[in-house]
């Protein structure tokens, strides 16, 4: 009996033990712990209501938004979950328009106990939805072929919608369509999408979409042609129209090739020079321009008709100024004896007539016609400028030919 009430003892010291045993280690390796759980994504609730109320939420990372939880409860359930086992949202469900603090609301898994969550609230920046009417600029890509002209571009629409948060749409200053015009010899017609920036030069991008244009760009030939004055009346008596001058002389000039083959100088109005005793500077029109596009022109054409007053004046010269043409060495000249004063006489405008110096007149005689002996020759005056007028007090010369005294030979 003794040693069956030993066996007894023994197991049930042996059960105690072992339910000690198991006790601790539950104890040890289940007691109640706290752990931070990071980077929880938080989901936004009912943004389509927002979004139907014609309000958006401003925040550019409302889908990467985040919060860390602290948790507590047994250590083994702890370490068996991550943050992906938490969910936590906002509900921007009511919210108006402006800055509103949304609570992060948190549900995590069964038997852990939320202890904090950071942030407690999300800042939401709610703005209404807008919308505004925009002319469209353009903006040229390239630069087109030498000798041609880029005209008015045309495009369609000539402005655009666009909608979008209110700050954004604010801030809209330029709607640009750019169009690619390099080494263009011909109109360029292309659809293309418009642009917005702001005042920075810095594109704005709007969840609606803006549209596209369609943009025309004549591309014009181009060449220059001379500018003709035209003259009317006559200057007061004792007056002379000496010149006309126009500046610009010539003028560059677009358009279709056809019309440009047709033209080769462009006449200005007439200017009325009748009774006029000095010069005339006056402003003219260009006449029969019609579809042509001048191009380069700072100022109308100013015409310059130069009207100067006719004088006279004398020269005199002597025998010894004449010049023969066609004498043959072999024969010599004399003059008959007598007066040899010639006087030249010359009519023309003042500036000509006073810059003249005796030398830009030169007395021939063409000995071409005389034979030996006595001979009358016709005298003249030549000069490489116009003259109204030019007279000779001599009309003719008497003069001798004669064989040439015999020259003495060289001595070699």
């Amino acid at each position: 009996m003794k040693i069956k009430n030993d066996k007894l003892v023994i197991q049930i010291t042996c059960l105690i033990v072992s339910i000690v045993l198991w006790m601790t280690v539950m104890l040890v390796t289940n007691q109640t712990l706290e752990q931070s759980y990071p980077n929880v994504a938080v989901s936004v609730r009912n943004l389509p209501a927002l979004e139907n109320s014609n309000l958006v939420l401003m925040s550019p990372d409302k889908d990467n938004i985040t919060v860390t939880i602290k948790a507590t409860g047994l250590t083994e359930q702890l370490n068996s979950i991550s943050s992906r086992d938490f969910t936590a949202y906002i509900d921007v469900l009511g919210f108006k328009e402006g800055v509103t603090n949304a609570k992060v609301e948190v549900v995590g898994p069964s038997g852990v106990d939320i202890v904090s969550v950071y942030p407690q609230q999300i800042a939401c920046n709610i703005e209404g939805v807008i919308s505004k009417v925009m002319d469209v600029s353009v903006q040229f890509e390239g630069v087109h072929a030498n000798n041609y002209y880029r005209g008015q571009t045309v495009f369609s629409p000539s402005s655009v919608k666009i909608t979008g948060p209110r700050s954004v749409v604010n801030s809209a200053s330029k709607a640009i369509a750019t169009i690619n015009i390099n080494g263009a010899v011909d109109d360029v017609v292309k659809t293309v999408p418009v642009r917005i920036y702001d005042d920075t030069d810095t594109e704005i991008f709007l969840s609606a979409p803006i549209g596209n244009v369609k943009v025309t760009v004549p591309i014009y030939p181009t060449k220059y042609v001379e500018l003709k004055p035209q003259i009317v009346g006559l200057p007061e008596e004792g007056y002379e129209l000496v010149d006309v001058t126009v500046k610009p002389e010539r003028v560059r000039i677009a358009a279709d090739q056809d019309v440009l083959d047709t033209i080769k100088e462009l006449t200005l109005e007439e200017l009325d020079i009748t009774g006029a005793y000095n010069n005339i500077l006056s402003v003219r029109n260009i006449l029969n321009a019609e579809g042509l596009i001048l191009l380069d022109m700072a100022s109308k054409p100013v015409v310059n008709a130069v009207v100067e007053k006719i004088i006279e004046r004398e020269f005199e010269f002597t025998y010894d100024d004449i010049q023969f043409i066609n004498k043959s060495d072999d024969v010599d000249v004399k003059f008959e004896e007598g007066e040899d004063k010639i006087i030249v006489r010359v009519v023309g405008t003042s500036t000509l007539v006073n810059g003249l110096e005796k030398d830009d007149l030169i007395l021939t005689l063409d000995l071409a016609e005389a034979v030996p002996g006595i001979n009358r020759v016709e005298l003249q005056c030549v000069s490489e400028f116009s003259f109204k007028e030019i007279t000779i007090s001599k009309e003719s010369v008497t003069l001798e030919i004669v064989e040439a005294a015999e020259r003495p030979q060289r001595e070699e």
